[in-house]
């Protein structure tokens, strides 16, 4: 199960680091992409750790005299989330400190002017855009970014392990029975 955590983890991580990468170079990296490029952020993780699914079958398919329940499932679904989480966390450390250092304060901008654009009330954007200063030494940092993106990986990786080990282990049941 080590090597199938190990392979399915790297396969998942590099899919989640290659495709926001290429669909920066395609698009650019200006404010005007930081919304697609928060879809295609999303959908990159939740399409990577599909990865689970993958991982499951192959490994059900190389024991197929073992029965394998939620809980091993679910661990080797844990362990796939965890690295491709780390992957993804040390990309975006490497991006907001080597390849595009402003990007930090570039996207702390777009958040402000996205609060004053909502259509919400002056008062209410003031007092948004204040919590959002007073949290900005949080939001510039690096290791807080790796965490973030780490854990925003990991629990969807999560989900989707659950998902998996609930759906391939009555599948499992059902073709051993």
């Amino acid at each position: 199960m080590k090597n199938s955590i190990i392979k399915y983890g790297l396969i998942a991580g590099t899919i989640i680091v290659a495709i926001p990468s290429i669909s920066g170079l395609i698009m650019g990296y200006g404010e005007e992409t930081f919304a697609m490029g928060e879809v295609i952020g999303y959908s990159t993780m939740i399409f990577s750790l599909m990865m689970i699914f993958v991982a499951t079958k192959r490994y059900q398919e190389a024991n197929p005299d073992v029965v394998i329940g939620f809980k091993k499932i679910f661990l080797l679904g844990t362990g796939i989330s965890l690295i491709a989480g780390i992957m993804f966390g040390l990309y975006n450390v490497i991006y907001v400190l080597y390849i595009d250092p402003d990007f930090m304060q570039k996207y702390y901008d777009y958040s402000i002017t996205n609060i004053r654009n909502s259509g919400i009330s002056e008062q209410l954007a003031d007092q948004k855009i204040a919590e959002l200063e007073e949290q900005k030494e949080l939001f510039m940092s690096p290791s807080l970014n790796f965490l973030l993106m780490f854990v925003t990986v990991f629990v969807i990786g999560l989900v989707v392990s659950v998902i998996s080990g609930l759906f391939q282990r009555d599948r499992n049941k059902l073709t051993k029975s």
